[in-house]
Parts: C-alpha cells; structure tokens; sequence
C-alpha cells in the first residue's frame, strides 16, 4: 500500500468524507492549457482525493495525495510567429486545423511512449473517474476510455466545430458559431454560406488529421478491436468547457456540458510596486497592451510596430505593455514595457480603462471578468471567436490584423474608452459573476458527481446516438409525404370519377332532350 493510499484513507475516516481516485491525462505541451486546469486537479487533491496528472508540467506545492506523470523534462514550444498570420479564413481556417492536428499527432505519440502511462495500460488500475484533454486530439479519450472507468472531457478553449456532433448539437451557421470565424452570432448571407462550408472543411480535416491517424497508431498499444475515436468521444459523460453563457451562450446544448469559463481566475495579488505606482499616477488612466505569448512579440513587423507607437503617442492615456522583443527605440514617454507583467492583478485596478489584446481565451476570461473594455486584434484560432463573442457582449472592438494601423487602432481605443462602452463591460462582468458556484467549485462538485455514480448517463444526449438520417428525421419526412400523396392521389381519382359520371349524366340527358325535339318536329310535319 502506498504511503499517499495510507493518507487518503486515514483523512477519509477522519472526516468521513468520500475519497476518490482520480486521474488526469492532458498531454498537450501549451502552457496556458495546463494554466487552466492546473488548479482543479490542486483542490481536487487538496479535499482528500488519491490524484495522479499526466502532463508536462510538474506541480509546485503539490498536496501530499497528488502525484505527477512528467511525459517530458524539457518543455520545448516553439511559438508562432506575426508572418504566420493568414488574413483569409478560407484558407486559414482549414491550415489551422491541419496544424492543430498535427500538434495532436505529437502529443499522442508522446504520451503512448511514455513508460508510466504504459505501465497503467499493462496493470489498467481502477479509477472512479478520469479528466482528459479534449481539444486537437481524442488520444487521451481513447486511453481514458481503455481503463474502463467514466471520463470527463476537458476543454480548455471554446467548444470546435468538430465538437458538435458528438455533443447532438445540429449545426447551423445563421445562430451556431465557430470559434475560428469572427462572424458572431448575426451574420450576413455570405458569412454564412463560407462558415457552412468551412464547418464541413474543418470537421473533414480533424477527422482525416486527428481521428484516423490516432486511430491507426493507437492499435498498436490498445488493440484491433479500438472503437472509432468519435464513438469514445460520444461517450463521455460529460464535457466541461472554458466558456460562460453569460457571454458564449446562444446556443442550444445538451446537460451534460457544464460550463467552467475562468476556473483559473484567483483573487488578485498585490502589485509589483514599480508598476503599481506608474498606473496610479497616470492621470486620465492606463490602457494595458497583451498581445500574448504563443506569438512572439519580437516577430512583429517594423510597418505594424511603428503603427502602434504612433497610436500610443496620440493617447493622454498611460500605455503598459508587456512586451518581450528587443528594447524599442524613441519609446513615447508615456509608454512602459516589460517582459512579464502580472496580467489580472493590472486588469483588477481601479485606474486601468481598456485592454489591447490577441483574444486567447485567458486573456478574453480575465478581462470579462475585470470589466475591461477591449479592443481585440485576433491573430489564430479561437482568438476570432472570442473577439467576436466580447463584440456582441458589447464589450469590445474588432481591428483585424491586416487592418493594424494608426487609423483604426486609435477609433477603437476611443470606441471602448466611451463611457457607454465602460458601463456595458462593467455589466458583462457582473453577468458573468452570477452563477450559483464559482467555476472551480461548479467543477470539482461535477467530477465528483461521475465519480460517485460511475458516469453520467442520465444527462447525455439522445441526439447524439440516432443516426443522421434520425436527427434531420428524413424517414419521418419520407413517411408524412407518401401518406399525403397516396391521400392526394385518392382524392384526385374520387374527384376524377365523380365527375365523369356527371358529365355521362349530363350527356345522357342532352341525348333524351333531341331525340324528344326530333319526334316534336315530325309530328308538327
């Protein structure tokens, strides 16, 4: 018996609580993935439960019930680069998938190779309940799914469209949204005559990229008679997802999605004191300015880089910047940038007015949650979806990319430094306050829910099951329009000899009325 087994037990008579053995499988090497799980699997443990992570990042002041599988001891991520951005989605869109899903493939084969996580497949462990990563590859479903326990998809971004079916959700590009498009939840014909065909591209894409090529090198560890990844998939009993309705609903959604948007959020730290006092004496506010860490800010071309601190130099406004490039030359004097700069702790003073960002769906879940007006210039992926849900929260201001001049950045700080536009995000951040339990309480009552019943079945949909002819309910349609035209029919043929016997009547009379003419006629004679 192990010694962190001993003290689940002992804790557990204790305070004769339930304890259970939990295990995590999130094999992506993002950062800011694990950012947004990592807090859930520490309270999980801290409450008594036996939890074991598989990831590639090692937990600092890890409760004594919790331990780490390291897939890796080098956390190597390349990043992108501001070239790599691809002004049209028709081919952005598509190559951003192939992209994702061939990051999938990586993290599949890292997390197979592994000699830990080969080990559980050869000894299959009991555990109550597993959480995995569900976002460019259904890998570590398909682990999940081998260990015979109920599992739990975690996705750490918004819903992808190659989510839908699986979840029962009937797409439709004139209300469902995509997180790669910045359509938004109103858009014109063309928008979305494009996002209905790019929803089929994309879901052909993962399916070729993701699904079949997983599926192919999985039989090599879990055998021949592995099922299709998107019937384990279809499967889990439930699907928790980085998002809030407050601000992503609109659409219609099976039970067994539970919303857990800004689990990573904790109350706000103290500041560093040499940027707490330059925000506190900038007299008209400061505009804080993230454009993220997955694309490195020394890539940014010289043309865009001299747009915005022409920008900057038109703001009274005090500008923070978190910038990790080369030191900039003739910085405006109101201008501070630092490699590192505590994110929401800035977002929570009282003296910051607007955030300039990429739109990652930190990012995005920190500013909703401070009430900061933002202006959004989305670079990759679920950035264009985000930006569009902040836009019709009424929050935020869309200045794409290829679009980044002085022009229309300065009109959009000024577009959400409007007090209408303050007030509106003071409100969406309120909205998004109001729930009953707090994210991470919200999940950790849910994985202990599928731990204490083994799964959820009760809240998984229907839909998702009945086979497509089923769901568009076509033989349903097939059936109402035989019996309509079989009584159609009937009816016409009734009609039809109704009314040749009438016109035989109608003859036959015409008939006896000459002939007695006739005979009038010849008497008359």
């Amino acid at each position: 018996m192990t010694k962190r087994t001993i003290v689940c037990i002992f804790v557990t008579i204790i305070l004769t609580t339930d304890c259970y053995k939990i295990l995590g499988i999130f094999p992506s090497l993002d950062r800011t993935n694990y950012l947004t799980y990592r807090d859930l699997f520490k309270e999980l443990a801290n409450r008594n439960n036996d939890v074991t992570l598989i990831s590639h990042f090692p937990m600092s002041d890890a409760p004594a019930s919790y331990r780490d599988i390291l897939l890796s001891d080098r956390h190597v991520y390349k990043g992108l680069s501001f070239e790599s951005v691809i002004a049209s989605e028709v081919s952005r869109v598509p190559f951003e998938t192939l992209v994702a899903t061939k990051a999938g493939n990586d993290d599949c084969k890292t997390l197979m190779n592994n000699n830990q996580v080969l080990h559980l497949i050869r000894t299959r462990p009991q555990y109550d309940v597993v959480l995995v990563e569900s976002f460019n590859s259904d890998c570590g479903i398909a682990l999940a799914a081998n260990l015979s326990a109920p599992y739990i998809a975690l996705n750490p971004k918004p819903l992808q469209p190659w989510h839908y079916n699986r979840l029962g959700i009937n797409f439709n590009a004139a209300y469902v949204t995509q997180t790669g498009l910045s359509y938004g939840k109103n858009p014109w014909f063309l928008d979305r005559v494009r996002g209905y065909i790019l929803y089929h591209i994309t879901n052909w894409v993962y399916y070729v990229g993701s699904q079949i090529t997983d599926h192919v090198y999985l039989y090599k560890y879990l055998g021949d008679n592995l099922p299709s990844l998107e019937t384990l998939a279809s499967n889990a009993s439930l699907v928790f997802v980085n998002t809030h309705q407050s601000v992503f609903g609109g659409i219609s959604r099976p039970d067994n999605v539970i919303d857990i948007g800004g689990i990573h959020v904790r109350p706000p730290k103290i500041i560093p004191t040499e940027i707490e006092r330059f925000i506190n004496e900038a007299q008209h506010g400061v505009v804080y300015v993230n454009l993220g860490s997955t694309v490195k800010d020394s890539t940014l071309p010289a043309e865009k880089l001299a747009e915005l601190l022409l920008t900057f130099r038109k703001l009274p406004h005090r500008v923070l910047w978190k910038w990790d490039g080369a030191a900039i030359q003739n910085l405006p004097r109101n201008v501070m940038t630092m490699k590192w700069l505590p994110q929401y702790d800035i977002l929570k003073h009282k003296n910051v007015k607007a955030l300039i960002t990429h739109a990652g769906i930190l990012s995005t879940i920190e500013a909703i949650d401070a009430g900061i007006p933002v202006v959004a210039i989305p670079l990759f992926g679920d950035q264009y979806g985000n930006a569009a849900a902040m836009q019709d929260a009424g929050m935020a201001t869309i200045v794409h990319y290829q679009d980044l001049n002085k022009e229309h950045l300065l009109g959009a700080v000024n577009e959400v430094l409007d007090a209408k536009r303050q007030q509106q995000a003071k409100l969406t951040s309120r909205l998004w306050h109001d729930r009953s339990l707090s994210p991470l309480e919200n999940a950790i009552y849910w994985t202990e829910y599928v731990a204490r019943y083994q799964g959820a079945p009760n809240l998984q949909p229907l839909s998702s099951q009945a086979p497509l002819y089923q769901q568009l309910q076509l033989d349903v349609l097939l059936f109402v329009a035989i019996v309509v035209y079989i009584l159609f029919y009937a009816l016409y043929k009734i009609l039809r000899t109704l009314c040749c016997c009438c016109c035989r009547a109608d003859s036959g009379n015409g008939d006896d009325v000459g002939d007695t003419r006739k005979r009038k006629r010849v008497k008359f004679e």
